[in-house]
């Protein structure tokens, strides 16, 4: 049997032992945090009377308008409503048909009820504000959650 000498089995063992520990890998940059959208899911991700209230209490008309602060309640130009992440059909970028609450008569009248208070918050006809609604909103923003 031939043996290789001492010195070149030991570097065969190092460098074997090195490339193990080597990062298979190169080290992932840190990137900018993703979009976020508003957490429904206390409401069993139902994007219902009270999810859409919740997300309105949060909103912040000062802030630019993203994926988690917008005003649920707004209309674009072609009187639709948003899904939870603020888009809307046919106009935004990634819409999402929401889960949608049951719906009756009775139901609906007692919607209509909250909404008459709700419509009593200052902030809830706003317009021209950062976190409104325009044509562009998305427009600096990353893809939808």
């Amino acid at each position: 049997e031939h043996f290789a000498p001492p010195t070149l089995a030991m570097l065969s063992i190092l460098s074997q032992s090195v490339a193990l520990n080597a990062p298979l890998r190169p080290t992932p940059v840190q990137r900018a945090v993703s979009p976020q959208m508003a957490d429904i899911s206390a409401f069993g991700d139902i994007w219902g009377i009270e999810a859409k209230e919740a997300v309105f209490n949060a909103w912040d008309p000062e802030k630019p308008r993203d994926y988690s602060n917008f005003n649920p309640f707004e209309r674009n130009l072609d009187g639709a409503m948003s899904d939870m992440n603020g888009c809307f059909p046919g106009e935004s970028r990634g819409y999402k048909p929401p889960n949608r609450p049951d719906a009756s008569w009775a139901i609906m009248q007692e919607e209509a009820k909250k909404m008459e208070e709700i419509k009593k918050d200052p902030k809830y006809g706003l317009s021209g504000k950062p976190g409104c609604y325009s044509l562009k909103w998305q427009e600096n923003l990353g893809a939808p959650p």
